[in-house]
């Protein structure tokens, strides 16, 4: 923008505060930070993401979430889990409130995939976690230069039990 332009702009602009009597502010608020940290130890991975909020009515910053990722190598394949903490009914503590554990196997003719969510049953917050979620992923080959993915997904029904609700095929050429 040249000088002249943006001169002539704060002109007008003082001119509609004074005849409208506006006065504009302009606020920035930061409403949430995060810390990650990691560690490695063997075959191990541990990631730790924390959110924090800005400070309470009291003057103290509270934590809003944080996430431990956890990533394993072993010889039976690849293990992740994922853990999410958030704040309890108990004031100023986090309690655990979701996991997510996937597994992934490859053999000489597939690779497999589980993954189960567990989760606090909101209306009963004390009672312990809860497996709500499993889906089930193979790829194998299917053919020269192609494979197949099929995706299998279960979620509880009403009573409680897990069941299938959508299974995905794809096919792929490579």
């Amino acid at each position: 923008m040249q000088q002249g332009s943006h001169t002539s702009s704060a002109r007008r602009i003082n001119r509609l505060v004074h005849r409208h009597r506006a006065v504009i502010v302009s606020v920035w608020i930061v409403v949430a930070t995060s810390a990650a940290s990691a560690q490695q130890s063997g075959s191990s991975t541990t990631e730790t993401l924390t959110t924090r909020r800005n400070r309470d009515l009291n003057g103290a910053v509270t934590v809003s979430e944080q996430t431990v990722t956890q990533r394993t190598q072993a010889s039976d394949g690849d293990h992740l889990v994922i853990d999410t903490y958030l704040p309890s009914m108990e004031g100023g503590r986090l309690a655990l409130s979701r996991r997510v554990r996937r597994v992934t196997t490859a053999t000489s003719n597939r690779i497999l995939t589980i993954e189960e969510t567990e989760e606090r049953n909101p209306v009963a917050p004390g009672e312990p976690l809860r497996l709500v979620r499993r889906s089930v992923t193979t790829v194998h080959p299917s053919g020269s230069d192609a494979y197949e993915t099929e995706r299998q997904f279960f979620e509880l029904d009403v009573n409680g039990r897990l069941v299938p609700v959508l299974t995905q095929t794809e096919h792929a050429f490579r």
